[in-house]
């Protein structure tokens, strides 16, 4: 596969993060005006999670039968559909069933955004690119929520669709003008073999390791941004305060991003990781201590308190997940889609139940959601290490 514009790739990974966090902010809003429970406006992000989990999984088996440019066609034709019918027909079952296909659309996106930057440039080069998609990641979680609370403001809820539906059609254009019409393979793997394929992955050590480790840290992001607008909703400034806050979340992300490209270049991976792993677990443990100092009201409740140590969560996260995907990706060199495809699958679909149950556990026991984050992070850095160690014994 012949390597493509880096501006390109990072426009495709940025359609799926766009489209999930811009509507975060206003999910308590649309739920008052569909007069519906939260729980089931909740779902719109829920089943977007688990579109984007079993896209994920099912968009190698897609690009080894259709090759990369018919598969990202009919991703965008997805999400740009997806788009158009959450937003035009203003009702549950409109917004829900819209959000399914643009969760398919962006797993295509990104999965296959993934693929061929490893493929395009190799493993090693990737390592260090690899931080700036995750950094484009980052500044589309930055903008959305931000935008997304905006247009709400301005138009209604429904309006926020047609950004995800500019973007899809503006990445179409792109796709016809850039992708190369001649990555399909002339073999075409049956489901057995793509099944066989990804057990192989499982099978494999090295593969397991990454995509755990980098699963459990994303997880860490899936329980805050899915406690963080119904902890907030009471908080002075409403939705627009938490779009400017969310945004410091971001930037730490991306700023860990850009810092894992200049690592990269002078450490290896598990280095990398093992840093990145480091920063978040001191972050989950000062959110845990700073909510529990709230809760004993030795400490104000803020969105200080709350999003500043989310911050060195995500900031580490930004160092360790460029190195952990680009290790889980290039575990089988030709299968590159499949891997990636694999790894996205067992992230989204873990945050999709968690994602789902935290709402539950804001309204019961709030310090449960910082104690899990901590759990998580805690797990993700011991299987790593283990990992690192029967490594370095080996060597």
């Amino acid at each position: 596969m012949p390597s493509l514009p880096i501006s390109y790739l990072i426009f495709i990974a940025m359609s799926s993060p766009i489209a999930i966090n811009i509507l975060l902010p206003v999910l308590p809003h649309i739920a008052k005006q569909l007069d519906v429970d939260i729980s089931l406006v909740q779902l719109s992000y829920s089943l977007y999670l688990c579109s984007l989990a079993v896209g994920q999984l099912l968009v190698g088996g897609i690009v080894n039968h259709f090759g990369y440019r018919k598969t990202l066609i009919i991703g965008l034709a997805s999400l740009t559909l997806g788009s158009a019918i959450g937003g035009g027909f203003g009702s549950i079952e409109g917004l829900l069933i819209g959000r399914i296909m643009q969760g398919l659309g962006g797993a295509i996106a990104i999965s296959i955004a993934r693929a061929l930057l490893v493929d395009g440039v190799g493993k090693e080069k990737a390592s260090q690119k690899m931080g700036y998609i995750i950094m484009a990641i980052a500044l589309s979680q930055t903008i959305a929520p931000l935008i997304g609370s905006f247009i709400n403001s301005q138009l209604g809820w429904q309006s926020i669709f047609v950004v995800s539906l500019l973007q899809g059609g503006v990445l179409f254009v792109f796709t016809l003008k850039y992708m190369p019409d001649q990555t399909q393979q002339n073999y075409r793997p049956s489901f057995k073999e793509n099944l066989i394929l990804y057990r192989q992955l499982l099978q494999d050590h090295d593969f397991r390791t990454y995509a755990m480790t980098n699963t459990l840290v994303a997880i860490c992001f899936y329980i805050f941004v899915s406690s963080s607008p119904y902890i907030t909703y009471n908080f002075e400034g409403g939705t627009h305060a938490y779009g400017y806050w969310f945004m410091s979340i971001s930037i730490a992300f991306m700023v860990g991003g850009y810092l894992s490209t200049q690592v990269n270049t002078h450490q290896p991976l598990d280095n990398t990781i093992m840093l990145g792993n480091g920063i978040s677990i001191l972050g989950a443990l000062l959110l845990l201590v700073g909510q529990i100092l709230v809760g004993q009201q030795l400490l104000e409740s803020s969105y200080a308190t709350l999003f500043l140590p989310m911050c060195l969560i995500t900031f580490g996260r930004g160092i360790s997940q460029p190195s952990n995907q680009t290790a889980a990706i290039s575990t089988i060199t030709t299968q590159s889609s499949m891997a990636a495809g694999l790894m996205g699958f067992l992230q989204l679909l873990l945050g999709a139940i968690f994602s789902q149950l935290i709402p539950l556990i804001v309204t019961n026991t709030p310090i449960l959601v910082f104690i899990l984050i901590l759990i998580c992070m805690c797990l993700a850095t011991w299987v790593h290490t283990r990992h690192w160690a029967a490594m370095r014994k080996q060597v």
